[in-house]
């Protein structure tokens, strides 16, 4: 039976599948195993005891929250995604769903894939140019993120994002009050009149 070796071999949808996992019991741990190698559970189920231990032995990395190193990006075709460094990288329908799924603190590993594609800005490799992440292609790269990204890349990131988020928003609302009154005060030297609200 083949298994990961380290939290860069599980995805960010194996990840999510084994949350669901939270009693300690024989069965979820054969579904752990099921869920990590590909096989069926019924497959599993025939094997022997002291098989299935071994297997589960291979998996002691998982008591350790995954890390990574290096944040740089994630590949996909010829597609290189690389992620925000702060907001001003992002699109606004970005930047909103960000908002939204940050809001959902008790989802973030059901959202995690959704998350990831908020926060990345993808660039063609050859020839190189950065593209904009279309409304209408966000599920499409939030599922390639669910079935390939690691875990560990998207875990690492989103852990700093989500110590950054507060302060972002907070500088986001200023700068984004600064420019209603700088259109307030052009709409009024317009006008000749000033304006309320």
């Amino acid at each position: 039976m083949k298994l990961p070796k380290n939290w860069s071999q599980i995805t960010i949808g194996q990840f999510q599948e084994l949350q669901l996992l939270t009693e300690p019991s024989f069965d979820n741990q054969i579904k752990t195993l099921s869920i990590l190698s590909g096989k069926k559970v019924e497959d599993i189920e025939e094997m022997r005891i002291v098989d299935i231990t071994a297997a589960l032995s291979k998996l002691a990395f998982m008591a350790e929250l995954p890390t990574a190193k290096n944040l740089g990006g994630f590949r996909v075709g010829n597609t290189l995604y690389k992620f925000a460094a702060n907001q001003h990288d992002l699109q606004a329908h970005q930047f909103i769903t960000v908002q939204d799924l940050f809001a959902e603190k008790d989802k973030w590993v059901h959202n995690l894939h959704l998350i990831m594609a908020s926060l990345c800005v993808p660039y063609r490799i050859f020839p190189p140019k950065r593209m904009e992440v279309k409304t209408s292609e966000f599920e499409k790269i939030a599922a390639q993120f669910r079935d390939k990204m690691p875990i560990s890349f998207a875990y690492a990131y989103t852990l700093f994002f989500s110590l950054c988020l507060p302060t972002l928003l907070e500088t986001t609302q200023a700068y984004l009050k600064q420019e209603v009154e700088k259109l307030k005060k052009m709409a009024e030297e317009k006008n000749g009149q000033p304006l309320h609200g």
